[in-house]
């Protein structure tokens, strides 16, 4: 026991205090190693000479070697400053990147949402990834099943959703309200805007995915809070089921208004505002980011893409 406490006391007093070492000291032995000449590291440097030979006389000390051996015509590295060279390199190189203001590309970058802003936003963020990261790949996650423990550990970039709590080191922006529009099958009665959004309710009212009863803290897609409530609701699990099913039925289905648009091209549904009455409840949505990653560039684009979007439509 004695002699081990021993050791870690001699393991103590030889270790190297960082905190007093010059770094400069490590540029001017770069130099020197280099290019083996006092004058052309001091120029290099922008060094007088005077200076350059104090600055080799503390290396000196401190390696306790002569690292330069003057020869008949110039220096020579001693072999313990021929060892350094390449570690002084190496360590020069790792400080440069640590501080070098280029952003490094993700390797990929993975977005939870709900698939009707999915319908939205995916073609976007892909041309967006191509343009500014093509080594990036994308992956948009559609859902949001246990987003917020996956934004934490890192298994997920960004979520696009609702969150009623978040724990501590989490960003969530709301974006605006979104105006929202009722979307039907052509020659629906609801279509010519004479029912009132608070009649909507006689005819079916559709539920997209389970996220309605997701538990407290967990992120979910805000649609129930614009869904008219009507006699009869059927729960489908997309966005496409949900249209497939307004072609043939009398189901009516109300959507942030870009999404809604977008959907009733793609289907040949009929997209509208009542007439009668207050209009559809407005859209809102969030977007939730861990703060790991609030600094980045790339994240920040992200954002500003995904809010451009959602907002204005294609």
């Amino acid at each position: 026991m004695a002699s081990t406490l021993l050791v870690e006391s001699e393991e103590a007093e030889d270790a190297f205090d960082l905190g007093g070492f010059d770094l400069n000291l490590l540029i001017v032995l770069h130099a020197l190693l280099r290019l083996r000449n006092l004058t052309h590291a001091g120029n290099e440097l922008k060094l007088s000479q005077p200076a350059t030979s104090r600055a080799l006389g503390r290396l000196r000390q401190m390696f306790n070697d002569e690292l330069l051996t003057r020869t008949s015509r110039s220096f020579e590295l001693t072999p313990l400053a021929q060892m350094l060279a390449p570690k002084v390199e190496a360590a020069l190189g790792n400080i440069s990147t640590i501080f070098s203001e280029r952003v490094l590309a993700p390797e990929r970058f993975s977005v939870a949402m709900p698939d009707h802003l999915a319908l939205l936003l995916v073609s976007s963020l892909s041309g967006y990834f191509r343009e500014v990261s093509p080594t990036t790949v994308f992956m948009p996650l559609i859902g949001l099943s246990n987003v917020i423990s996956q934004l934490e550990d890192g298994r997920i970039d960004m979520a696009l959703g609702i969150t009623d709590d978040t724990p501590s080191g989490f960003f969530c922006r709301a974006l605006p309200p979104i105006s929202t529009l009722c979307v039907s099958r052509q020659g629906h009665v609801a279509a010519r805007g004479k029912v009132p959004y608070a009649d909507l309710g006689q005819f079916l009212s559709l539920r997209i995915g389970s996220t309605y009863n997701t538990g407290f803290g967990e992120a979910y897609d805000a649609l129930e809070a614009i869904r008219p409530r009507g006699r009869q609701t059927l729960t489908v699990p997309d966005i496409h089921t949900a249209a497939r099913l307004v072609q043939e039925t009398d189901a009516i289905l109300v959507l942030p208004m870009s999404s809604a648009r977008l959907l009733a091209s793609r289907y040949g549904l009929v997209s509208f505002v009542p007439q009668k009455g207050p209009t559809p409840p407005s859209y809102q949505v969030s977007l939730i980011w861990h703060e790991r990653w609030h600094r980045s560039s790339i994240h920040t684009g992200v954002r500003s893409m995904i809010a451009s979007y959602v907002l204005e439509g294609v």
